[in-house]
């Protein structure tokens, strides 16, 4: 197979990858206190937060295989440090919104209720075992409505809060929008959730930084890689002065406040896999971590949203 070179680019083309700062692979990790719980005891602000995120096909309409699929991830994930682990959009239930010839009944019933549904409950026990703060990107069900939502679930297994996507392009003719660009407290900072298409609209990654985003992840799918995606983020990033963290189906990426490329590994060219396809070299998957900066208070009365950029300059 041919290795393609990009500056910045780390192509990679496996089965299993894991990709962490500091990780050891010859042994396992040394068990500790969890690091989200030891900082949620301590009342300093910590420097930075390892962030991951979860890089897997979809498996269209199959939430029971997602979520098997997806679970030793996530917990290889926490082995290796990291305090927030994000999912794809709509891991769950395989982005089924792309497949309109999916009965609207039958798509309607892969709504996922929030808290009340079965595999927000097993997302919430493990996030609740592991001691981490788990985005998770699927359909939700709420009444007659339909979402793409982006779960964030804490340490305690309950959800510290949820965004819709606001910009639903194809997904309106069976999905309900969103309509702010919320923020979560936790003990990182304020975080910033967006979901795919919404990252190409400044005004709605600038409603982020407005309401005092100290960085912004993105769960997404569609468009990745150097030639069609890569620039959106860098100019996102460098508009408002964040750190977004990427993650796709075949991409992490990382952009930093200057709209510089921080971390990027391709792997493979494919967003949706067939059930045959499992465990192939069409299913390469991994998890990836970055370490993001947090700002640093520069006086008692100093709000770290304050001293950053909002919008274009």
């Amino acid at each position: 197979m041919k290795r393609t070179s990009y500056p910045g680019l780390s192509l990679a083309f496996a089965i299993a990858f894991v990709n962490c700062p500091e990780a050891s692979f010859s042994e396992p990790p040394t068990p500790s206190r969890p690091a989200a719980e030891t900082v949620a005891q301590s009342s300093a602000k910590p420097s930075a937060v390892r962030v991951a995120g979860i890089v897997l096909k979809w498996l269209r309409g199959d939430k029971e295989a997602n979520y098997r699929r997806i679970e030793p991830l996530i917990r290889e994930a926490a082995a290796h440090g990291a305090q927030i682990v994000c999912t794809t959009e709509c891991f769950l239930d395989g982005y089924a919104i792309a497949d309109k010839s999916i009965p609207l009944e039958q798509y309607r019933a892969l709504g996922e209720a929030i808290p009340q549904g079965e595999y927000f409950r097993k997302l919430g026990s493990l996030a609740k075992e592991l001691k981490i703060f788990l985005i998770a990107g699927m359909l939700e069900a709420d009444r007659e409505q339909r979402f793409n939502t982006a779960v964030l679930i804490g340490p305690s297994g309950e959800p510290v809060g949820k965004y819709h996507k606001q910009q639903l392009e194809h997904e309106a003719v069976r999905n309900t929008a969103g309509n702010q660009s919320s923020v979560f407290d936790t003990p990182f900072g304020k975080i910033g959730v967006m979901i795919c298409a919404d990252r190409r609209f400044q005004d709605v990654v600038k409603g982020f930084c407005e309401r005092g985003a100290d960085f912004l992840i993105c769960p997404s799918g569609g468009m990745f890689g150097p030639m069609s995606n890569d620039h959106i983020l860098q100019a996102r990033s460098k508009e408002n002065g964040k750190y977004i963290v990427f993650v796709h189906p075949a991409e992490f990426l990382v952009t930093g406040p200057e709209g510089g490329i921080l971390k990027r590994t391709l792997l493979g060219n494919k967003l949706l896999i067939s059930p045959d396809e499992t465990g192939t070299d069409a299913d390469s998957q991994g998890v990836f971590c970055f370490d993001v900066p947090l700002p640093v208070l520069s006086g008692a009365e100093t709000n770290a949203h304050e001293t950053t950029r909002c919008g274009p300059r």
